[in-house]
């Protein structure tokens, strides 16, 4: 039968679009880094995880041996900074051979310092809010750094956040929550407080404001990793720089300056104090390689999901009491982990995420693709009223 020209041109025209995004889509597939088959993403999430909660257990345990709490917190922080940044000297040095690269962009480097004054900005915020609250309410407030990563990835990366991980970030928030006012003591949650209403309300200011800080440092740090052809050690070293010399200002105006000009800087160290710099150090960069390799909010994820970790290892190591609060809270992380991949919608349409529609659509396309394919092998153009999903808009 007769096939009007336009008929023909069509299928043939779109078998070449198609087929370009089709090779554009195996091609982004192709692009996900993977270890042994494993996607990388996956793999530093699951090492935060179990990280993160390993390193609150094994302060915990330190904190109570006795004599193991006589060194100046400040100078562990600041060797955690020099352990990270020698860490990434040495693989720059292997990989490289010189590290004059990393400072050959001055314009680039000295934009690593904004994430590091944030997380100062962020430290002392936090120093002066817990003078005015309790243990509880500290707590729940500064969990709101959550919901300010994803607003601010919403608005300085243009990242999409759908609906069902809104919804996911509140129940992790919550669970978070949940979880940490089952574990405060007694003595903090209750009782008389003499601290007046306007000074509470002025720490919780104060706290969300470090929440903040700590969101945009977080944002900021992904949007220079991923924003740039400077690598990931290479930023990690800038970050801990400027962290160092962030470090040195607030320990130069403590109180336990002439403690350690006395005693020594290294005061009070044990093996467990190398231990958990270690840990804590070691940590810092897989914050970085999961910021990475997948992103803010996911980091924050992580994070949510070991302290249930952290929560349950107190139990088992501590002796520590499950209460209701936790077993709450650990059931609200568990469900919204999965929830924020779309994978624990039970079957809701306002809950299903958009990655699987598109999926479909994309299977629907690549379907017709072969289709199409077929027909032109055959030497026999396909007529206009046999394939009416794909003819042209009016």
């Amino acid at each position: 039968r007769s096939v009007r020209p336009h008929a023909i041109r069509f299928p043939l025209s779109s078998i070449f679009l198609l087929r370009r995004w089709r090779f554009r889509l195996a091609a982004m597939a192709d692009s996900v880094p993977t270890l042994l088959g494993v996607p990388i993403k996956y793999l530093v999430l699951c090492f935060l995880v179990f990280q993160n909660g390993g390193a609150v257990l094994l302060m915990r345990a330190v904190r109570a041996l006795p004599g193991q709490n006589d060194f100046v917190t400040q100078t562990a922080v600041i060797m955690q900074e020099v352990l990270k940044a020698g860490t990434c000297s040495v693989i720059l040095l292997i990989k490289d051979g010189s590290l004059s690269a990393t400072w050959e962009d001055k314009v680039e480097t000295l934009k690593t310092s904004v994430p590091a004054l944030l997380y100062l900005v962020q430290n002392n915020l936090q120093y002066v809010a817990v003078g005015y609250l309790d243990a509880p309410t500290y707590a729940v407030t500064y969990q709101t750094k959550i919901f300010w990563v994803a607003v601010c990835s919403k608005f300085l990366l243009d990242k999409t956040v759908h609906r069902y991980q809104w919804l996911a970030l509140t129940m992790l928030m919550s669970g978070v929550c949940f979880v940490q006012l089952g574990q405060s003591s007694p003595s903090s949650a209750g009782g008389d407080d003499p601290t007046s209403s306007g000074l509470k309300a002025l720490g919780i200011g104060l706290l969300l404001a470090a929440a903040l800080c700590s969101s945009l440092a977080a944002v900021a740090f992904e949007k220079l990793l991923k924003g740039s052809i400077a690598d990931m050690w290479t930023r990690n070293l800038q970050l801990a720089f400027f962290s160092l010399l962030c470090s040195i200002l607030p320990l130069m105006l403590s109180p336990d300056l002439p403690k350690i000009w006395e005693n020594g800087f290294f005061y009070g160290y044990t093996g467990w104090t190398w231990a958990c710099i270690a840990m804590n150090g070691w940590g810092g960069l897989l914050i970085g390689a999961v910021i990475k390799y997948a992103d803010a909010i996911l980091k924050d994820m992580a994070i949510g999901a070991s302290i249930c970790v952290s929560a349950f290892g107190s139990v088992l190591l501590f002796g520590a009491e499950l209460s209701p609060n936790t077993l709450s809270g650990i059931f609200l992380v568990s469900w919204a982990v999965p929830l924020y991949a779309g994978r624990a919608n039970f079957g809701l349409a306002w809950l299903s995420p958009q990655a699987v529609q598109d999926a479909t659509k994309k299977d629907q396309v690549l379907a017709a693709v072969k289709e199409l394919e077929a027909v032109q092998s055959m030497g026999k153009p396909a007529a206009a009223d046999e394939s009416p999903s794909l003819q042209p808009a009016e």
